[in-house]
Order: C-alpha cells, then structure tokens, then sequence
C-alpha cells in the first residue's frame, strides 16, 4: 500500500489487533457503550441490531490466532481511512473448532483528533 511518510504500519497493527480483540469481548458481553466508543454511528447501529438478533444466546469468542495487515490508506479532507486484513483462527463455540476467518476492516480517525480510530465498517476478504 502507498502510506504516508512516516506512519508507522507495525505499531498501527498492534492498535489495530487491540481494538479486534475489545471489539470480540465487547460484542460477547453485548456492552453497547463499549461498543459504541470505539465504532463509527453507523457500525454501531450495525451492531446493535446484531445483537438484538442474537438474543439472549450466549457468546465467548477465542481469538485464537491473529494477523493484522495494513492493506490501505487514505486522507480525506476530515478524516483518514486504513484497512487492515485481519486474518486467523478463531473459536465462536466453547470447546469447538477453531475456524479460519479473513476480513477487511476500514478504519478512521478523525483529522482534528476528536477522537481515537473507530471501526467504519468491515467485510469478508475475498
């Protein structure tokens, strides 16, 4: 990917495999004002509404493997945008498979930093 001069990819990985991991915990315990600090509106709603799906069935996410790759940068006029491929295993069912999983996740950050990166939206990897 083209990156502007001096962002850093490495560091930015380790943030971004951070906010994955809170995002799995935060979504197990249905902890909407976690949720919600950390998402853009409109993945929050995303979400929510995953959530009201879901019900009162349980979920214990195991992250068992986890790579993070920068695939993307850019600057808009108010914001920057990465997407990171994330890929591994992960474990959805206690005491069950471990299952591979590869997504992109677009993340942005305002440029007046009003506030920390915040999940803008995510998709399968094709």
């Amino acid at each position: 990917p083209s990156l502007p001069a001096g962002f850093d990819s490495a560091a930015f990985e380790r943030i971004a495999k951070l906010i994955f991991i809170r995002m799995q915990a935060a979504n197990d315990k249905a902890d909407l004002e976690d949720l919600r600090q950390f998402a853009t509106p409109e993945m929050f709603a995303v979400f929510k509404l995953e959530l009201q799906d879901r019900g009162d069935v349980s979920q214990q996410t195991d992250v068992v493997q986890l790579a993070a790759e920068v695939m993307d940068f850019a600057q808009e006029d108010t914001r920057q945008i990465v997407s990171v491929r994330f890929h591994g295993l992960i474990r959805e069912v206690k005491d069950g498979e471990a299952t591979p999983f590869d997504e992109i996740w677009h993340l942005v950050k305002p440029t007046d930093g009003s506030r920390e990166w915040a999940i803008a939206g995510i998709s399968q990897a094709s």
